[in-house]
């Protein structure tokens, strides 16, 4: 375990307080940042942070770009790869204003964890990434169990995600009060409610189907009429654990309190596609599975930016930049019906 200095414990207390207090930002970006400053003083063998010069912050980014996942042993993403440096950048570059380190770190040095633009591109640049059809977010949604309380919670879970099209983090934090079922509708608003940048913006259900639905209602239903909980509950609790007779622990029901994490909801919907026997894929992906069905039910410049809207994105080139891709094989076949070819090969014999 890396021994770390006095100084950088104090520096960094400070810097995070700043961040929170000064910049405003989310806890989740808060301890992304730690995350990354983590990762540079594990590297750095645990060095005061008033040692940095061009050729640590060179040598930290050789190593970032040939470093693996713990997870599943392949290189780190081009958006990890990103993110941290520019976390480690932006902290460096504050350091170097602060009394007893202004004579020692610069904003030059800092400025060396500067990303390549070839990372940055492929970090920012919206390339396609594999994502469910609406067809197999459906049946994935079809295939999960509803026994038990806690399979009707995971099912309405995967539900609201098809409906809103929220980010988990937001959706663990929504309270029933929140739902409104009679305006097929969701408000993204109110003390507690996590959403990215902190907006406040309500989101009327996607047109996926009423079953799905139906399916959100009837989970909004047990918790009224059977857990009778209330407008301020979780409309997503977590599970209750307690022990056995046999001292082993086990389900005991729900909590009427939130996540403090979205983990377990990135695992719900892998396990619902696998079980349905495709790929895991994650509760965002599923915004690309809503942007797909946009370039076939929107028709003209206000469909499409109510679209957007809906997804939380007050710009509608965000839509278009962050999830708006097509396919390769798409792709082709627009390319290709543009000119009125069939998309046969070419004969050169």
């Amino acid at each position: 375990m890396t021994k770390r200095h006095p100084k950088n414990i104090r520096i960094l207390r400070a810097y995070l307080v700043w961040l929170k207090d000064a910049r405003g930002l989310a806890d989740s970006s808060i301890d992304r940042a730690a995350a990354s400053i983590a990762r540079y003083e594990t590297h750095a063998r645990g060095a005061d942070f008033a040692n940095l010069h061009a050729e640590k912050a060179r040598a930290f980014k050789r190593h970032l770009e040939a470093a693996k996942a713990e997870a599943s042993g392949e290189k780190l993403s081009a958006s990890t790869v990103d993110g941290t440096l520019r976390d480690l950048k932006a902290f460096f570059r504050w350091l170097a204003d602060q009394p007893g380190y202004r004579s020692r770190v610069t904003h030059s040095d800092a400025d060396y964890f500067t990303p390549s633009k070839r990372t940055s591109r492929s970090a920012h640049g919206g390339a396609w990434r594999e994502h469910p059809s609406p067809e197999q977010a459906l049946h994935a949604l079809r295939s999960m169990p509803a026994a038990t309380v806690i399979e009707r919670r995971d099912r309405a879970i995967m539900a609201a995600l098809l409906l809103t099209g929220a980010r988990d983090g937001a959706l663990i934090t929504l309270r029933l009060g929140n739902l409104d079922l009679r305006g097929r509708c969701v408000h993204f608003a109110g003390q507690g409610v996590e959403t990215k940048f902190g907006k406040r913006f309500t989101a009327w259900f996607f047109p996926v189907g009423d079953e799905v639905v139906q399916m959100l209602a009837a989970w909004e239903r047990e918790l009224r009429t059977e857990l009778l909980f209330g407008p301020g509950d979780p409309i997503f609790p977590r599970q209750k654990v307690g022990l056995s007779a046999h001292g082993g622990f086990v389900s005991a029901g729900l909590d009427r309190k939130p996540w403090s994490g979205a983990a377990r909801v990135a695992a719900i919907c892998r396990q619902a596609f696998e079980r349905a026997g495709l790929p895991p894929f994650t509760p965002h992906l599923l915004r690309k599975t809503l942007v797909d069905m946009a370039s076939t039910r929107c028709s003209t410049p206000e469909e499409f930016k109510a679209w957007s809207q809906n997804l939380g994105h007050e710009d509608v080139l965000t839509t278009f930049r962050s999830y708006g891709a097509v396919s390769p094989g798409r792709q082709r076949e627009v390319i290709l019906a543009m000119d009125g070819g069939d998309g046969q090969v070419i004969d050169l014999d």
